[in-house]
């Protein structure tokens, strides 16, 4: 109960913005509402049905033939007839119907008596029509209540409180309404916002990365990733792969991510400075040759290209050195993208930088539209699969991790990029796999 209750308030805490929205809403609609609706004021009176009590008999008969009346005298109010006379009366510019709809006459339970409601756009105008319906009404039941010859009619009208007159408009306070409308503003904002969370098949969090390969969490980069955000979860990163990995064994590590966009290449590169503070040798390939540079290709570097086309040997490619990092870029876009990775001089820069350097990193393209990183997983010790947080979808992280685990041992385990500050202070230095607590997908 108590984790249903925390993952509930962690949805409205990711999508709170989406509650604010729709409260917004909805009180600017209740707000619009009371704006627009034209204020309408209510005069009320109160009239007794009289009888003949001269005696206890005719008490007695006087008052049961009275509640007998009551109903029809009430319905006497919705009188086309009578509403017309009020009109004329006063001299309205108003229509019967209109007149009714305004008007009200409510027996009260228990009682010989009728409450009658008028409605108006003034106090005044209320107050004047309830007062020539009180005149017409009361005409209208001694006209009918009348015996030919007799000096009393069987019943009469009497007014035990003339109409009021209310200085405030009638319906509900403006107050009410809008504190309303926020409380069914915050409770469909919420429900919206669990229903698009229901809904959302990209991952969100840690545990949803970890939900969905099965693999352990090496660790989580923040949303905005430079070289100064980057050094912790780069550390991270690379203590991870140095604890996975003997001493005695190569270390090349391809560093691949599901889709564009995901931050492989950012990972990789932060994977690298860690390593190279570290005191490390370290040498960076991108073999993401489907992918345009971002930069100005620089004709003077040799390439990933260059060394596959036998263009240059691979010693001239692991010549450049950036901030102490032996990097190959990927450089021009080849004509045979599909077969750089698949050609034997490919195995051989990746051999031959290995031989001069303790680690080594290489950057592919991404695995659900190529199986580049599935064919260079037969050069390297560790697989680092990256996922962007609010961009990866669930079940294309899933088939990622399907691929490449058939193809060897070596998935070591993901990296998600793009996370929260609290979902990073949340899962701290601890890289054991956490049992997901994300919604059913």
């Amino acid at each position: 109960m108590n984790s249903t209750l925390s993952e509930y308030f962690r949805i409205l805490t990711e999508r709170w913005r989406w509650v604010a929205v729709v409260c917004l809403v909805v009180v600017g609609l209740a707000a619009t509402y009371l704006l627009l609706q034209p204020k309408s004021y209510q005069s009320q009176s109160t009239v007794f049905i009289s009888t003949p009590r001269d005696d206890s008999d005719t008490y007695y008969r006087g008052d049961l033939y009275a509640k007998e009346r009551l109903p029809s005298y009430a319905a006497l109010i919705q009188s086309q007839d009578l509403a017309k006379r009020v009109i004329a009366d006063l001299q309205l510019d108003s229509t019967p119907e209109a007149m009714i709809a305004s008007t009200t006459a409510t027996p009260i339970p228990g009682t010989v008596l009728i409450l009658l409601a008028t409605s108006a756009g003034s106090p005044s105008s209320a107050q004047a029509i309830n007062q020539a319906y009180l005149d017409e009404f009361m005409a209208e039941i001694a006209s009918l209540e009348a015996i030919p010859g007799a000096l009393t009619p069987r019943a009469e009208l009497l007014v035990v409180e003339p109409p009021t007159s209310s200085d405030l408009p009638g319906g509900f306070p403006p107050s009410l309404v809008l504190g309303a409308a926020t409380a069914a503003g915050l409770i469909a904002g919420a429900t919206l916002a669990v229903v698009l969370a229901l809904a959302d098949s990209r991952i969100r969090r840690p545990e949803d990365a970890i939900e969905a390969t099965g693999l352990p969490l090496l660790a989580a980069f923040p949303a905005q990733t430079s070289k100064t955000t980057g050094i912790e979860p780069g550390r991270e990163l690379r203590d991870s792969l140095q604890a996975a990995l003997p001493v005695d064994r190569k270390h090349i590590v391809l560093v691949t991510a599901p889709d564009v966009s995901s931050g492989s290449t950012s990972v990789a590169q932060q994977l690298a400075d860690s390593l190279r503070d570290s005191g490390e040798s370290v040498a960076l390939i991108d073999f993401d040759v489907r992918t345009k540079s971002t930069g100005t290709p620089d004709d003077s570097v040799v390439s990933v290209v260059d060394v596959v086309e036998d263009l240059v040997a691979p010693d001239d490619a692991l010549s450049n050195k950036v901030d102490g990092i032996t990097v190959v870029l990927q450089g021009r876009t080849s004509e045979n993208a599909a077969r750089v990775v698949d050609s034997p001089r490919a195995g051989l820069l990746i051999e031959r930088a290995a031989q001069l350097h303790g680690w080594v990193i290489l950057d592919s393209a991404p695995t659900s539209k190529f199986s580049d990183a599935q064919r260079l997983m037969r050069f390297v010790d560790a697989v680092v699969i990256v996922s962007r947080s609010g961009r990866t979808k669930f079940e294309t992280l899933r088939e990622t991790a399907r691929q490449l685990a058939p193809v060897g041992p070596q998935v070591t385990g993901i990296v998600l990029n793009g996370c929260s500050t609290a979902d990073i202070d949340r899962i701290g230095r601890s890289h054991t796999p956490l049992r997901s607590t994300s919604v059913d997908r």
